[in-house]
């Protein structure tokens, strides 16, 4: 299971002449001459002396396409502007060994360092997370060879939730000023990379705002989200299209980020209000903008550990595990409750569940089947969960896209 993440792009440093500065080199044989190598990207291995192993840039038209290979070590360190050459066989850019230029489709970008985003070595430092670019490292028959680290953030702060760009729902800014950068990320699903959220392109930031690409807005070619892939970053930073429409409507819907809390019979707050998660990132407006069912078996915000299980139960911890949920209504989702393997009965609100799991598979009467409790009450410390009730809610999206 893969994570891709967007470039980020810069401006590149240039010539008198205006061309794009590109390493310097000293004047050796070019490397179009080679056969394509099998060097590996995270340990710098299989390439010769001043060499790097990197992308390499094919074609951009009629379609896209690169390959790994051995190119000539650029200086450009982290950070630092870069470009690529022209696609071809040396359409490799000017950054150092072990680093890659962030914009991989021929455009201005900056430097960043190669990591494994399976939690091996090369690591990110703790201001970045690793994460797979979509597009980079990999080909059609290829897996990802390799990520890139990005600045680190969290999606409840470092997200305008509402398109105002006031600080009324941005209080940090990791991601800086640009009001087109939101902090945006995936649940693992409990396989590598592990959850994590880093600064990327709100990519449909100038639509129809501030309503926008917001809760439970359709993604679709029509309105622009899809075209006609769904990215991550397809809706408005603050939101991600996780969740299909209902159980009956398998079209992707653009879900608002939530802060949860626990949630279950007897302990769910006044008037249960705990289901729609903490203030002010509850699951209701103005705290978020969009479409709210807030109804006692509507809108729910539910932890985002529900979503870093795998179907064997094993939990793959993330520093947002207990801190991070996403808004769902309850009533547009149907669970198997006969075993039958055909969903039929809508979800419980989490109110009317006891704590902690379930004692059957076929049935949802506990709150941490759903996600309303956290992993404390959740009892997750060993790392594993039971089997879980079948329901169709999710949708696996893994691709993003570049400006």
């Amino acid at each position: 299971m893969r994570l891709y993440l967007v470039a980020f792009f810069a401006v590149v440093a240039c010539g008198d002449d205006g061309a794009a500065v590109h390493d310097a080199a000293p004047d050796t044989p070019d490397l179009c001459a080679k056969p394509a190598s099998s060097c590996n990207p995270l340990s710098q291995s299989g390439c010769g002396a001043g060499e790097k192993c990197t992308w390499i840039l094919d074609a951009l038209m009629p379609q896209y396409a690169g390959h790994i290979g051995c190119a000539r070590a650029g200086n450009g360190d982290i950070g630092a502007a870069c470009t690529y050459r022209a696609p071809g066989c040396d359409g490799y850019d000017n950054c150092k060994q072990g680093l890659v230029c962030s914009d991989f489709f021929g455009g201005a970008g900056v430097c960043k360092q190669v990591c494994d985003y399976q939690g091996g070595i090369p690591a990110c430092d703790a201001q970045h997370s690793c994460v797979p670019y979509s597009g980079l490292f990999e080909t059609e028959t290829t897996m990802q060879a390799a990520g890139v680290c990005d600045v680190a953030c969290n999606p409840l702060t470092d997200n305008d939730f509402d398109g105002a760009g006031t600080a009324s729902t941005r209080t940090t800014n990791a991601c800086g000023s640009d009001p087109t950068i939101g902090c945006y990320g995936y649940p693992s699903f409990g396989t590598f990379p592990k959850t994590e959220w880093s600064c990327t392109i709100d990519r449909n930031a100038a639509i129809a705002q501030p309503t926008g690409l917001r809760h439970r807005v359709l993604c679709t070619t029509a309105n622009g989200c899809a075209d006609p892939s769904v990215y991550i970053n397809s809706c408005n930073q603050g939101y991600l299209p996780l969740l299909r429409e209902s159980t009956m409507v398998s079209t992707a819907i653009c879900t608002a980020l939530c802060k949860p809390k626990n949630c279950f019979a007897g302990s769910c707050g006044t008037g249960d209000i705990d289901r729609l998660g903490a203030a002010p990132h509850r699951c209701q407006t103005p705290d978020r903008v969009g479409s709210f069912n807030t109804g006692a078996d509507g809108e729910h915000c539910r932890f985002i550990w529900s979503f870093e299980i795998d179907t064997q139960g094993n939990f793959l911890r993330s520093s947002t595990s207990d801190t991070v949920g996403f808004c769902f209504d309850h009533s547009k989702y149907l669970y198997d409750s006969n075993a039958d393997n055909t969903p039929d009965t809508p979800l419980p609100a989490c109110a009317t569940l006891p704590d902690g799991f379930a004692t059957t598979t076929s049935k949802v009467d506990g709150a941490a089947d759903i996600g309303c409790v956290d992993t404390t009450h959740a009892q997750l410390a060993h790392g594993k969960a039971p089997a879980q009730p079948t329901f169709d809610d999710l949708r696996p999206l893994f691709t993003r896209a570049v400006k």
